[in-house]
């Protein structure tokens, strides 16, 4: 921001903060590390991975008591603590180890779990707590892992997220962030959200889909058709968006046998999770062309939103090992459920 200052060429240039830092780094090495957790109200644990020392923990902050205030106020308030303990490690290594496991936790808790304080413990008694927000901190549909199981979640996921290459990464962390996106706000925004995630995942992680052999024929004589026509009136439809159009519809029979084989790479049957795609389908062009739902389709709306986000919680789940038990709803309420019963 520029703000004049003083007189008539008198300027100054203000940029807002990134962080704010309370005490300074040392160079003594970092005995450990500590991220109050904003988003995060329930699921103390502690387990080992790869040589780090994860614990979540409550801290000084009543969690119960902010998780009831900021379900009120819908605001992202602290709650739990992540501490982080391995030897030899940089302050780097340690955010960038958190920002994993805060990403996974997202995915389990079904809501945006991020960290807006970072506080450094070193080997000589000095500590340095960072004020910086980082990204993450949206209210989602809620859980998928119960809290009581995370940490043998991030027991069984972690090893295999290492394993994945960064692009794989880069669309689950996608993923994620539009499921939790569409835990608030419009519904039919919410429903284009959690279709998108749908979509963009099966279109980077599995191969094209095909058309069977008689939508095969039926395209073909159709563009034959209209290759025809073109020859007939070559000055009519000079860009060929007519073409396009009359092709487009074939699209949707890729893409759904995209998000098909999608679903069974993580076992999941989506006749058992309730997901209707020619349903999701319906609704996310109606919002897309008219910026609506149509009347008509209102009747079973939240019912298509919520199988749609639990299918793609449970597809992520499955493709990092998770083997555990599920929050599930039977006749309207709260249960658990082992993943397995999901699978086909």
């Amino acid at each position: 921001m520029i703000a004049k200052t003083g007189g008539i060429d008198s300027y100054t240039e203000f940029t807002p903060l990134t962080s704010v830092v309370i005490g300074q780094s040392s160079p003594s090495p970092l005995s450990e590390a500590q991220y109050p957790l904003v988003g995060m109200f329930d699921g103390e644990f502690s387990i080992e991975d790869s040589g780090w020392t994860i614990e979540v923990f409550k801290s000084d902050i009543d969690a119960s008591y902010a998780k009831r205030k900021s379900k009120a106020w819908r605001l992202p308030l602290e709650g739990l603590t992540l501490r982080l303990k391995k030897t030899y490690s940089t302050l780097d290594e340690y955010h960038e180890k958190a920002r994993e496991i805060m990403l996974l936790l997202s995915l389990a808790a079904g809501n945006g779990v991020t960290s807006y304080r970072q506080i450094a413990y070193f080997d000589n008694q000095q500590t340095m707590e960072v004020w910086h927000k980082f990204a993450g901190d949206d209210f989602g549909p809620g859980a998928i892992v119960p809290d009581f199981q995370l940490g043998q979640f991030l027991g069984q996921v972690l090893p295999a997220w290492r394993l994945w290459e960064q692009d794989k990464k880069t669309q689950a962390r996608l993923a994620i962030i539009y499921i939790n996106l569409s835990g608030t706000g419009y519904l039919d925004t919410r429903i284009f959200q959690i279709s998108q995630a749908w979509e963009f995942l099966a279109a980077s992680w599995m191969p094209k889909g095909k058309l069977s052999g008689p939508e095969c024929d039926l395209r073909k004589r159709i563009m034959t058709s209209y290759r025809e026509w073109k020859k007939e009136h070559p000055d009519t439809d000079p860009n060929g968006n007519w073409g396009g159009r009359i092709s487009f519809p074939f699209k949707w029979p890729i893409a759904k046998r995209q998000i098909e084989s999608l679903a069974e790479s993580g076992r999941i049957s989506l006749s058992k999770i309730g997901l209707d795609l020619e349903a999701l389908k319906e609704i996310r062009d109606s919002v897309a062309h008219t910026c609506k739902m149509s009347l008509a389709q209102k009747r079973d709306n939240y019912q298509v939103l919520s199988s749609a986000q639990f299918g793609l919680q449970l597809l992520l789940l499955a493709n990092l090992g998770y083997s555990g038990l599920v929050v599930t709803a039977n006749e309207g309420w709260k249960t658990y459920a082992p993943i397995s019963n999901f699978f086909k």
